[in-house]
């Protein structure tokens, strides 16, 4: 409901031709969810949006399937493993709204201008705070110190996150030393990879581990309503490359016949009112630099993030992939 009342406030002079034209999202966020962004919009232009909710892999293979004759206006998806897999198999279309130009920084969008992020998040360490100084922890190398030998946790190998993750290795290190890095984080494992990131968090703060690997958005809604959760984050490569990061894209497809309307929704998809609203709501940090982040997430601090352009760690992708396998992370 928060972001129901937020969104509704936006400005009225945001308008597209009234009809009763639908577009269609094939989403990984189910209608229900993605209900308090769609109504306003609705409300505001006419236009109505039906969401056909699939998990990531589904909805790729639905697109493949259908081809030109798919009823999908617009892609939606958790993140830049699936918005690369997309692209590559030209599934999408350049959008034409300056106004995500305008507003999103360039590396958040996809160098061929066919999809952007919308919200994103860090995925960095998480540590302890009763038993780890963070100062000890500058970079994704240092979790493979013998100094934290049988004290880490990460979450298994098999989920887009951490396959991001690899990707954005590879960028950076290249090939032989992102299976360097990871054995040596296969060699400190305090337990088998957990199955999520949340596992891990609790781990770190039971004392199972002390330092482990998670997505920023997983700990703040639970420090913010636990001010005592001994659980910390640290930002890493904060003196070189940046904190690798990860979002929800979204993209116009290359089988749409409402391209002019699917631009309309990319526009108020980056409003600073919808910004604000469903980043913070989902406590990720907006894609808009005209949008505030959530409170919460100032706490965390300041950081400096991965500046290569999203889409170009997106294909990196599945040699990061065949580096986990080598390095034998499970």
């Amino acid at each position: 409901m928060r972001i129901l009342i937020a969104i509704v406030t936006l400005l009225a002079a945001f308008t597209v031709q009234a009809n009763t034209d639908k577009l269609v999202i094939y989403s990984s966020y189910d209608g229900e969810r993605l209900a308090p962004i769609l109504k306003p919009f609705t409300q505001m232009t006419g236009v109505e949006v039906e969401v056909v909710f699939a998990s990531s892999a589904e909805l790729l293979k639905q697109l493949e399937a259908e081809g030109q004759n798919s009823r999908a206006d617009l892609y939606l998806d958790k993140d830049i493993v699936y918005m690369g897999e997309a692209n590559r198999k030209a599934f999408l279309q350049s959008f034409s709204t300056g106004k995500v130009s305008q507003k999103v920084p360039s590396h958040l969008i996809s160098n061929d201008n066919n999809w952007f992020l919308l919200f994103y998040r860090a995925r960095t360490v998480m540590f302890n705070k009763q038993k780890v100084n963070p100062a000890e922890l500058n970079t994704y190398a240092d979790l493979g110190n013998p100094k934290w030998k049988g004290q880490l946790c990460v979450r298994t190998s098999k989920n887009s996150y951490n396959e991001g993750m690899a990707a954005y290795f590879v960028k950076h290190f290249g090939a032989t030393q992102t299976e360097a890095l990871l054995a040596s984080w296969v060699n400190n494992l305090a337990v088998e990879p957990l199955k999520g990131d949340r596992d891990v968090i609790a781990a770190i703060a039971n004392g199972t581990c002390a330092i482990g690997v998670a997505n920023t958005y997983y700990l703040a809604p639970i420090v913010r309503d636990d001010v005592n959760f001994p659980v910390g984050v640290r930002f890493l490569e904060q003196d070189k490359i940046g904190a690798h990061i990860n979002g929800v894209g979204i993209a116009i497809t290359k089988s749409s016949k409402n391209v002019a309307k699917a631009n309309a929704f990319l526009e108020f998809m980056v409003s600073k009112q919808v910004q604000e609203a469903v980043a913070g709501s989902f406590s990720q940090y907006p894609a808009s630099k005209e949008a505030d982040i959530a409170p919460i997430l100032k706490e965390f601090g300041p950081f400096v993030e991965d500046a290569s352009n999203v889409n170009e760690v997106s294909n990196f992708v599945p040699v990061g992939i065949e580096m986990m396998i080598k390095a034998g992370y499970k």
